[in-house]
């Protein structure tokens, strides 16, 4: 069975992107089929994915706009699709709350082909991240040891706790993952990561990622850490989260 994830957390430069981009790439490699959807009009997923984000030939608008018959994912690779999505996208903040349905309908029609659908939002509260809620199986939140991220926790859980009540009873969170973690360790930082273990437990992975130059480079390349610096202690850090990505599935 398909399993449809959401990466999300309404704070802004937690990652979000880069932690969707290596999971889609790391499964695939794996031999996964994976449906990657950029559900955030900056378009940084598909600039990740495509050298050309012009190139894009499926776009996820269609699927707010009821256009379900014109999704045709692009490929990427034989394991690997990607629903790009682009500044247009924007305009569904001024549309009705029934749009916040039409994605979970729409991937219905397209969820059986893939083992994973991982979905990319966008670092704000509105109808596209609660069409995401929507249409969710699981949800993975990274975050980072900063005394904000921290504080923008509670506010993520409690909206994904309403979305649980009101519209998708199944939602249920993988996992928090640490990410943007400093290579020298700070007070500051330990303190929080402490915090964050004792408050959320086994929801936070035990994983945690570093911030570097390699993480940062890998996706202009179109090219996960693994198959940028396969050697790299990134690459090895990606490698365990796929790992307990699976496991806890």
């Amino acid at each position: 069975m398909s399993k449809i994830i959401s990466v999300i957390n309404q704070k802004g430069g937690v990652g979000k992107t880069t932690i969707t981009f290596n999971l889609a790439k790391g499964l695939a490699n794996k031999g996964y089929k994976v449906l990657a959807i950029d559900n955030d009009p900056q378009g940084n997923l598909t600039s990740a994915f495509l050298e050309d984000p012009r190139n894009m030939s499926a776009d996820v608008l269609d699927f707010y706009n009821n256009n379900y018959e014109k999704i045709k994912p692009q490929r990427i690779d034989n394991n690997l699709s990607i629903i790009g999505a682009n500044i247009h996208l924007s305009k569904i903040s001024d549309s009705g709350l029934d749009v916040i349905f039409n994605l979970r309908e729409g991937l219905e029609e397209l969820k059986a082909e893939f083992d994973f659908v991982i979905i990319d939002c966008l670092p704000s509260f509105g109808y596209l991240n609660m069409a995401s809620l929507n249409a969710s199986d699981l949800v993975l939140i990274p975050t980072k040891p900063a005394p904000f991220a921290l504080e923008g926790l509670k506010d993520l859980f409690e909206t994904i706790k309403k979305a649980r009540r009101r519209f998708n009873p199944k939602l249920e969170i993988l996992g928090i993952v640490l990410n943007l973690v400093e290579g020298r360790k700070t007070v500051i930082g330990e303190e929080i990561e402490s915090v964050l273990r004792e408050d959320y437990s086994e929801l936070v992975f035990k994983t945690k990622i570093n911030r570097g130059v390699v993480v940062e480079e890998s996706p202009v390349e179109s090219q996960s850490v693994i198959e940028y610096n396969p050697r790299s202690k990134h690459a090895k850090q990606f490698n365990q989260l796929l790992d307990e990505f699976l496991e806890r599935l």
